[in-house]
C-alpha cells in the first residue's frame, strides 16, 4: 500500500460534505438553462450509461442507456445552446433498435451537427452515427455496426473525430492467431459507414507489434493537426508463450490512410523502457492489458506530440508512476526536454497500485499555447482522486495539481479556450466512515468555477452515470442520470464563471412546434413556431378548461415569451395552446408549487 495515508483528511471531508448536503436544498428541474438542471428526459428507469458530445453549435447531443426488463434501449436527445430541447427531434431518438444490456457508451462529433456513438455489449464494441435530424444516418445498421471484441468487458475503446467528418476508432484485442497476441486494432470510417482517407475497409493492426514478438499493454491515440493519427503505446516482449520481458514506450505518426507519415515507421520511435512484464506478473491488480490505459498522446500544436506513460515499477508490489515526454515532428525529443522525460507524478507515494478501472486511464489535453494538461490518478489508503498537472511547452510546471475530482466515471474535455474541464460522480451514499456521499463533481482549470451536488444518506443510490462535453466556446455541458428525488436525465451548462443561468433561447422557425416551460420567479415561457410570418396567439388553460393567461403578438413567432400573470400560478398541470389562424398546437406544462 502507498506510504501516504489520508484517513483523517477523508473523514473530515465526508463530514463537511454531509453538512453541505443538509443545508442545501435540491431544486426541481425544468427546461432552458437556469440555476436548476434541465430535464433532458423523464424516466424512473435506471440509466447506467450516459455520454455527451457537442453539436458544433454550442449545444450537445446527450446519449443514455435506459434499462428495461429485457435489457435496455440506447437513446439520445439534442439539447440546444439555450438549454431547450430541439423541437425538430420528435422525442428521444433510438440509436439502436436492439433491447439489450449495455455497460458503456460514448460519442465523437461528426462535424455536421450529429454524432458517432459507440457502446459496449459485454466485450463487444458497436458503432453508429446519429444524424443531426435525430435518426440513424444512412449506411449504418439499425442495431449498430459490430466493430470487434475488446480484450475484456472492463476495457474501453478510444474514439476520436478526425476533423473532416470521419472518425478514428481503436481498441485492444487479441490477434486471433496462435499464439494470441494483444494488439491495437483501428478503423477510420466516414459518415456513410465506409472507409475514410484510404484506410483499408477491414481495419488495421497498428504498431507492427506481432512481427516484433510484442504484446501491447496500453495505448493512446489522438487526431494529428494534419488529420492523421498519433499513436503511443507500451509493449512487452514475449519470446515464448507466457514468457514476458521488458518492452518499450513508443510513439508514431500515421496518415489518414493508416500508413506511416513521412519520416516515420509503423513501429515508431522508442521513448523509454516499459515494464509490461511486471504487469503480467500481477494479474489480480493489473494483468497484461489492464483496463486503465497506461499511455496517452496529444498533438503539441507545432507538428509534434506529447506522450504521457506509466513508469511501471516492482519494488514489493507492482505500481506505476507517471512520466511526460515531448517529441517534435520528426520524432526527436523536443528541444530542451530531458531524454528521460519529466515526472508527472502527483506526489511521492501516490503511485497507482492497481489498474482495474478504465475510468482512471491516463489523459492528455492540449492547452492551445503549446502546453498540455496531464491527467492521472492519485491512490490513497482509502480513496482515489483524479487530477491534472499543467505543463508549458518548455516542460515547466504551470500548475502542479490542477482541476481534480473523484475516481468514478471520470470524464474530461478541453474547453476550446485553452482551459479544460473534468467531472466525476459517486452513485451511492456512504457505506462506511471513509466513503464519500453520493455526489456530482465538476472542476475546471483556472480561471474556472466548480460545481458539486451531494447526498449524505447512507447506501442509497442517487446517480447512474455522467457525460461531459465542452461546447467549443469556453463552456461545457454536464449530463447525468438520477434515480432519487429527480428522475431521468438532467444537464447543466457551465462556463469559467459558473453555472449558466441566462442564455437566450434559440429562436426556431421550422416545423410547427410549441415548447412550454415554467420558470420559478418568472412564469410560463412559450416558444411557438409555424414556419410562417403570421400573427401567433398563445393561451394557457388549467385542468378545468379555464383560460388563465393569453397573449397575441407578431413578436411571439419563434421567440421566447412569458405569458403575463403566470409568475404566481398555483402548482399543478396546465395546458398551453398556440395558433396562427389555421393551425393549433397544444402542450402540457407542470407548474411547481
Amino acid at each position: 500500500m502507498p506510504v501516504v495515508s489520508h484517513r483523517i483528511r477523508y473523514f473530515l471531508i465526508a463530514l463537511v460534505l454531509t453538512w453541505m448536503a443538509l443545508v442545501l436544498l435540491t431544486r426541481p428541474a425544468h427546461g432552458a438553462w437556469s440555476a436548476d438542471p434541465v430535464q433532458v428526459h423523464a424516466t424512473t428507469a435506471l440509466c447506467p450509461a450516459v455520454s455527451a458530445i457537442d453539436d458544433g453549435h454550442f449545444g450537445a447531443i446527450i446519449i443514455w442507456q435506459e434499462n428495461t426488463a429485457t435489457g435496455g434501449l440506447l437513446k439520445a436527445q439534442h439539447l440546444l445552446a439555450s438549454g431547450d430541447l430541439d423541437p425538430a427531434w420528435s422525442g428521444p431518438a433510438l440509436v439502436s433498435d436492439k433491447d439489450v444490456a449495455r455497460t458503456e457508451t460514448g460519442a465523437a462529433s461528426d462535424g455536421a451537427g450529429g454524432a458517432y456513438v459507440w457502446w459496449m455489449e459485454g466485450a463487444q464494441l458497436y458503432l453508429s452515427r446519429l444524424a443531426a435530424q435525430g435518426a440513424v444516418a444512412g449506411g449504418w445498421p439499425a442495431g449498430g455496426r459490430a466493430m470487434g471484441a475488446l480484450v475484456d468487458a472492463d476495457s474501453r475503446p478510444i474514439v476520436r473525430a478526425d476533423g473532416s467528418g470521419g472518425v478514428y476508432v481503436a481498441w485492444l484485442t487479441t490477434s486471433g492467431i496462435l499464439p494470441a497476441w494483444i494488439v491495437v486494432r483501428a478503423y477510420h470510417l466516414g459518415p456513410a459507414n465506409t472507409p475514410m482517407g484510404g484506410w483499408p475497409g477491414g481495419g488495421l493492426t497498428l504498431g507492427n507489434t506481432v512481427a516484433n514478438s510484442e504484446n501491447v499493454n496500453g495505448f493512446g491515440i489522438a487526431t494529428a493537426t494534419d488529420g492523421g493519427l498519433w499513436l503511443a503505446y507500451g509493449s512487452t516482449v514475449s519470446p515464448a508463450p507466457d514468457v514476458y520481458e521488458p518492452g518499450e514506450v513508443r510513439v508514431t505518426h500515421l496518415t489518414g490512410a493508416g500508413v506511416p507519415a513521412a519520416g516515420w515507421s509503423a513501429t515508431g520511435v522508442a521513448l523509454a523502457a516499459f515494464r509490461g512484464d511486471l504487469l503480467a506478473m500481477s494479474p489480480d491488480y493489473w494483468g497484461l492489458a489492464p483496463p486503465m490505459r497506461l499511455a496517452a498522446v496529444a498533438p503539441d500544436g507545432s507538428g509534434g506530440a506529447f506522450v504521457l506513460f506509466g513508469d511501471v515499477q516492482g519494488i514489493g508490489q507492482v505500481v506505476t508512476d507517471y512520466r511526460l515526454q515531448r517529441v517534435d515532428a520528426t520524432g526527436a525529443i523536443a528541444a530542451g526536454w530531458p531524454a528521460a522525460g519529466l515526472s508527472a507524478s502527483p506526489a511521492p507515494g501516490l503511485t497507482a497500485y492497481e489498474g482495474r478501472s478504465a475510468t482512471l486511464s491516463l489523459t492528455l489535453h492540449a492547452d492551445l499555447s503549446g502546453g498540455v494538461f496531464a491527467g492521472r490518478p492519485s491512490f490513497f489508503d482509502h480513496a482515489t482522486e483524479y487530477n491534472f498537472k499543467h505543463f508549458t511547452a518548455s516542460g515547466a510546471t504551470a500548475l502542479l495539481n490542477g482541476p481534480g475530482v473523484g475516481a468514478t466515471g471520470v470524464e474530461s474535455a478541453p474547453r476550446g479556450d485553452g482551459g479544460m474541464v473534468v467531472a466525476s460522480y459517486s452513485p451511492v451514499g456512504p457505506y462506511g466512515p471513509y466513503q464519500p456521499p453520493a455526489n456530482l463533481q465538476l472542476d475546471q482549470s483556472e480561471p474556472g468555477a466548480t460545481f458539486a451536488e451531494y447526498h449524505p444518506e447512507p447506501v442509497i443510490q442517487w446517480y447512474g452515470d455522467i457525460g461531459l462535453t465542452a461546447t467549443g466556446d469556453g463552456g461545457s455541458i454536464l449530463a447525468w442520470s438520477q434515480v432519487n428525488e429527480r428522475y431521468g436525465i438532467f444537464a447543466i451548462r457551465m462556463n469559467p464563471g459558473g453555472i449558466v443561468t441566462g442564455v437566450p433561447p434559440t429562436p426556431v422557425i421550422g416545423a410547427p412546434s410549441l415548447r412550454v416551460r415554467f420558470v420559478r420567479g418568472e412564469g410560463v415561457h412559450a416558444v411557438a413556431s409555424f414556419s410562417t410570418d403570421q400573427r401567433v396567439s398563445l393561451a394557457l388553460y388549467d385542468l378545468a378548461g379555464r383560460r388563465v393567461a393569453s397573449l397575441a403578438s407578431d413578436a411571439t413567432l419563434g421567440a421566447d415569451v412569458v405569458l403575463p400573470g403566470t409568475r404566481d400560478l398555483p402548482g399543478g398541470v396546465y395546458f398551453a395552446r398556440a395558433g396562427d389562424g389555421t393551425r393549433v398546437l397544444n402542450a402540457r406544462v407542470i407548474v411547481a408549487p
